[in-house]
């Protein structure tokens, strides 16, 4: 069944470099709680800046970007180009090697925090919902469709403490083409010949597995939550995360009862965060060809070099200051 859906892949692709070249651009925005909302102002910044991405096809080549990395993909040869224009570097390697070399470019942890991390995650309950809602949208003039994803938490309390529901809730909205689209509208259809080719040839979910392997127990609660909404291959056209954390709410009211503060306000009810993510631009028109091309004055690196960059920069841009520490009820 895996061959049969990679051919298929490279099928629609091949066809669809024949056709026409398409761009396709997202912007995000990240919307805090009114209580965190000055604690993460530069958070908010650094996030948005990075997860902005756009995708460039052109028959058997694709350009993408997200914040300040390249990549260019060859279909042809099965080779995939890392551009850090920021150094002016780039290194050109197999797509087969990408997992391995991004997990080998994770940092490396002693087997006592290993086991802590995966003892302390081995003790979180998760569940994955997934339903469709049956409300529909135009975006960008494509006619997209409506899924609804909810992962919920629970962890271990400290002594004394009760929680009613789940500790923490996570609920993406997925906005899709729908399927007929993909005949109608000529970049959606380019789209969905680059997603298969991912999917099934480059295999975003096994650079997960391999990358979570070197942090035990994410798999078994974020592997469920990927697999739920990347498991519909139409193309992606807007997303809405909330993110509730009633824990923090419960906290914050044991803490009151013992005459201490929590050092934010929660409304159990509301989100603490919402991000969305939506196409910009859709367009059909001629490609720049020299979109693919390496400047002249880059040098070439070696991959480990600058995945272990890519990683590197990654963690930098996510680390935020946390808000002040709060003493769990004794």
């Amino acid at each position: 069944m895996k061959l049969a859906k990679g051919m298929f892949a490279l099928i629609v692709l091949v066809a669809s470099g024949l056709r026409a070249d398409v761009t396709i651009r997202y912007q995000s925005e990240f919307k805090p709680s009114a209580a965190l909302q000055p604690i993460m102002e530069q958070f908010m910044k650094t996030m948005q800046t990075a997860t902005n991405s756009s995708v460039i096809v052109q028959g058997n080549r694709a350009y993408t970007t997200t914040g300040n990395w390249t990549q260019i993909f060859d279909f042809a040869k099965g080779e995939m180009t890392l551009v850090d224009p920021a150094h002016k570097t780039f290194t050109t390697l197999p797509v087969a090697q990408f997992a391995d070399k991004m997990a080998g470019a994770m940092p490396q942890m002693s087997s006592q925090q290993m086991q802590g991390i995966g003892q302390a995650l081995a003790s979180i309950k998760s569940n994955v919902d997934s339903k469709v809602t049956g409300k529909t949208a135009e975006i960008q003039g494509v006619q997209a469709e409506e899924r609804e994803v909810t992962l919920t938490m629970d962890f271990p309390l400290p002594p004394g403490m009760t929680q009613n529901g789940p500790a923490m809730k996570m609920v993406i909205h997925i906005w899709t083409a729908k399927n007929e689209e993909a005949m109608r509208v000529p970049a959606i259809r380019e789209l969905t010949g680059y997603q298969a080719w991912q999917r099934y040839i480059m295999n975003p979910a096994g650079v997960f597995e391999k990358v979570a392997g070197k942090m035990p127990g994410v798999s078994e609660i974020i592997g469920p939550l990927l697999t739920e909404m990347f498991k519909n291959q139409a193309v992606i056209l807007r997303t809405h995360m909330e993110i509730y954390t009633p824990i923090l709410a419960t906290l914050a009211k044991q803490m009151a009862a013992q005459g201490k503060q929590f050092p934010i306000a929660v409304d159990p009810d509301a989100p603490l965060m919402e991000i969305n993510q939506e196409v910009a631009e859709l367009s059909s028109a001629p490609v720049d060809i020299t979109s693919f091309e390496i400047p002249k004055e880059y040098t070439s690196v070696p991959p480990e070099d600058m995945i272990r960059a890519m990683v590197k920069a990654q963690s930098a841009a996510t680390a935020v200051a946390a808000p002040p520490a709060a003493d769990a009820p004794k």
